[in-house]
């Protein structure tokens, strides 16, 4: 964990005179070595994150340098206190707050990328549907009701309590890497397909999926988590791929895991029935630093995505 009297330009790794385009490469290179995924911690991305979001800011940054003094300082030398963070709100507290925007709409020197109305929904897009032509390959239709099925269940189970949590559904971010849907809380990201799965039993070893011993198909889920996280490296990303029986029972089909997977790892794609991922999931984002925090430019580039 960081000292708790280092200056944000340290967090970052710049100096005072830093211009406004080194401190966002300074940004990107702290965020991915914090990352937890990268051998970081929580508490050091959040340090991260709020540094950047403050000397991204040309009067924010103003009134801090004037809190720091006149010089820099010295190699070696102690420097100047940062002010004290508020202590941070149990998870359980914090991702039930009313939702707040980052950056402010009422800050008057920065213009938001998107319009606080539509900054303000919870849900954005819908389900892609199939064309003729895609219909007739393989899985896509169980894939689309899978994703529709996905879209209801986050809609009714975990928005409602939840203000800072944004829906986006039909995701598209080149190469193939398309995604069903993608939850924006704070600064974690939750990627998620889905599949109207056949009866029977699924196992899930971490890289291969198997029905009823059977592979079951590549789990393309994988490569795009790493496509978002290198494109949101400001972000904690983690995927699943939500199982729907079509008994609508959000515990069926069941998913074996062997013993010698740790489910609790950060691990990149997590396969689940719909009542896990249910579960997971709202555990994963509310857990984030400022889960009731939407970041406005995060939610801007994830709407592009989706064509919106």
């Amino acid at each position: 964990m960081a000292a708790p009297d280092r200056t944000y330009y340290a967090v970052l790794g710049v100096s005072r005179s830093a211009t406004a385009k080194q401190i966002k490469d300074g940004y990107r290179k702290a965020a991915r070595t914090a990352h937890p995924d990268q051998g970081g911690n929580a508490e050091l991305f959040h340090e991260v994150a709020v540094a950047y979001e403050l000397l991204s800011d040309p009067e924010r940054r103003r009134r801090y340098d004037r809190t720091l003094g006149v010089e820099d300082p010295l190699p070696g030398a102690r420097p100047a206190a940062r002010p004290k963070r508020q202590p941070a709100q149990a998870p359980s507290e914090a991702h039930a707050q009313a939702a707040r925007y980052e950056p402010a709409y009422d800050a008057g020197t920065h213009r938001p990328p998107l319009p606080l109305a539509l900054a303000q929904q919870q849900v954005h897009g819908t389900a892609r549907q199939p064309g003729a032509l895609g219909r007739l390959r393989p899985g896509t239709t169980a894939r689309y009701d899978g994703e529709r099925a996905t879209a209801r269940l986050l809609e009714a189970g975990l928005l409602p309590g939840f203000p800072g949590v944004r829906l986006v559904n039909g995701l598209s971010f080149g190469g193939g890497a398309d995604v069903g849907h993608a939850l924006l809380a704070g600064y974690r990201i939750a990627v998620v397909d889905s599949l109207l799965a056949p009866p029977g039993n699924y196992s899930w070893d971490g890289h291969r999926l198997r029905h009823r011993g059977r592979h079951a198909g590549d789990v393309r889920l994988t490569d795009t988590v790493r496509k978002v996280q290198d494109l949101f490296p400001e972000c904690n990303v983690r995927g699943w791929l939500a199982l729907h029986g079509k008994q609508d029972n959000p515990f069926e089909p069941i998913v074996d895991y062997p013993p010698s997977l740790d489910r609790s790892a950060l691990v990149s794609v997590h396969v689940a029935n719909a009542g896990t991922l249910l579960r997971e999931v709202r555990r994963f984002l509310s857990e984030g630093p400022q889960p009731n925090t939407v970041q406005v430019p995060v939610l801007a580039r994830l709407l592009a995505a989706a064509g919106r």
